[in-house]
């Protein structure tokens, strides 16, 4: 078994401050509205995964003499926006060439050259791949798109990896001797979690994989590196943030 921890940040606040005039609290129900400025540091968003976790808490600590303190824990969701016009790499182009020699029970060749627009989307917006395909085989191919992904939990120099598929996607097939150029929008969705590249002990990154199914064949493949940001929300701008919640302290 293998373990590690990252400390981002800890903010210490006191909301009634000892020696200092009358501190006493009566009894009964008082409230004592506080704030915290979270920093603004480039901090991964929240996420939970099966070996590994980032957390964002907020703990309430009531110190009395002669008594065990009283805390109280409660945990919050951070969302880290990300813009997609102040990285210029999330802004570049992909291209991608594959072409494979049929055997066995399979003869001739088969190939793609493959684009997408972008590196870098949003949650539920749509990648657009267009793939210019040449089936020069003795059978039919299909086109197919799979976008995955994949967990890194990284402790004393090693590394934990977890996949998962997201989405699958089928194209017409290609029938032998043809070539054809195909668009397909895939659509990431909603609810996908952000990716995940700024933490030094978890990572999640996504894949697009684009293959075409050959029989009898092993099927060739291009992978190209997707950075998924937070959804656009509320402003045309993207600049607006879900708003965090506020906690009081009770004594």
């Amino acid at each position: 078994m293998y373990s590690n921890k990252e400390k981002y940040f800890s903010i210490k606040q006191v909301i009634i401050q000892e020696g200092q005039g009358n501190n006493d609290v009566g009894q009964g129900s008082h409230v004592y509205p506080y704030n915290f400025q979270i920093p603004a540091e480039d901090l991964p968003s929240s996420f939970k995964g099966s070996y590994g976790k980032i957390q964002y808490t907020l703990e309430a600590n009531l110190s009395r003499s002669m008594r065990v303190d009283t805390k109280a824990k409660v945990k919050f969701t951070l969302l880290c926006k990300g813009n997609l016009k102040s990285d210029p790499l999330l802004m570049t182009p992909q291209h991608s060439i594959t072409n494979k020699k049929m055997k066995l029970f399979t003869s001739g060749t088969v190939g793609m050259d493959v684009n997408i627009a972008r590196t870098g989307y949003h949650q539920g917006e749509g990648i657009k791949v267009v793939a210019s395909i040449q089936n020069r085989s003795s059978c039919d191919i299909k086109p197919k798109y799979c976008l995955y992904l994949k967990y890194s939990y990284f402790a004393k120099r090693k590394r934990k990896v977890e996949t998962r598929d997201i989405l699958k996607e089928v194209g017409d097939a290609i029938p032998p001797s043809a070539g054809q150029t195909v668009t397909r929008i895939i659509t990431i969705p909603p609810t996908a979690c952000a990716s995940i590249l700024n933490c030094n002990i978890i990572k999640a990154e996504y894949r697009l994989r684009v293959y075409l199914d050959v029989k009898y064949a092993s099927d060739p493949e291009i992978k190209f590196p997707i950075v998924i940001l937070t959804a656009l929300q509320g402003t045309d701008d993207g600049e607006h943030l879900p708003a965090y919640p506020t906690f009081s302290l009770f004594a």
